[in-house]
């Protein structure tokens, strides 16, 4: 049985080495992208295998499931969490790519500006999930042009980006006016 199993693998080895070298140009762009690797890539080709059935990259994102839900009646306009709708696997790999972008010290890494501010001001797990939305935007905006990864295109700062610490104080009852570290 295990033999049969490697025999099966053998054969679809070759049919998919020969997919993937139509593909490899894109892959090199891809992975051009902090925090994108090899199978970051090659999922997002997968599922936007078609670009052109995608309106705009908006809808890409939608497909994926990394926009917010939408509550709406009469005036009132809610968001909530992200719908969870579409590929899911496009959106746990974007979500493991976006992790990388909170790490400032690998010296290419344009998304990092965008996650601390994010996260300093929303928290860390809606920031994780905007930039993977913003991954997902990109990738298919690179896919569907056939351009080269220009970090200076994001809108964000240019490295080499050094790592802060910083420390926040507050007025506590006991410190009668001092200020303590947290």
């Amino acid at each position: 049985m295990w033999q049969q199993a490697g025999e099966q693998v053998r054969a679809l080895d070759h049919p998919l080495g020969e997919l993937a070298r139509d593909w490899r140009d894109d892959m090199h762009r891809f992975e051009a992208v902090s925090g994108v690797g090899p199978m970051v890539a090659l999922t997002a080709i997968a599922v936007f295998a078609d670009v052109h059935r995608f309106g705009s990259a908006k809808r890409v994102a939608s497909y994926a499931g990394l926009v917010p839900s939408t509550y709406q009646s009469g005036t009132a306009d809610r968001h909530g969490h992200i719908t969870k709708r579409g590929a899911a696997e496009l959106r746990t790999m974007l979500c493991e790519a976006a992790h990388h972008a909170r790490r400032p010290s690998h010296p290419l890494n344009p998304l990092n500006p965008y996650f601390s501010k994010l996260c300093a001001r929303r928290g860390y797990k809606i920031a994780i999930v905007a930039v993977a939305h913003r991954l997902c935007r990109l990738l298919y905006a690179l896919l569907r042009d056939g351009a080269e990864f220009q970090p200076a295109r994001l809108g964000v700062e240019d490295g080499p980006f050094t790592q802060t610490i910083t420390r926040h104080f507050r007025l506590t009852p006991k410190s009668a006016g001092r200020l303590t570290s947290v």
